[in-house]
């Protein structure tokens, strides 16, 4: 059996604003420099 550990050394950011028609969510990687935005409705 393998055993696998991932680890990172900086955090991911993640930013999500809750409303009622729909919920945003921002993800930030470290060593990027685009962002990431997903819309959830």
């Amino acid at each position: 059996m393998t055993d696998t550990t991932i680890a990172q050394a900086e955090p991911v950011l993640v930013a999500i604003d809750i409303a009622k028609a729909r919920h945003e969510v921002l993800i930030a990687v470290p060593g990027r420099k685009r962002r990431r935005r997903l819309t959830v409705l």
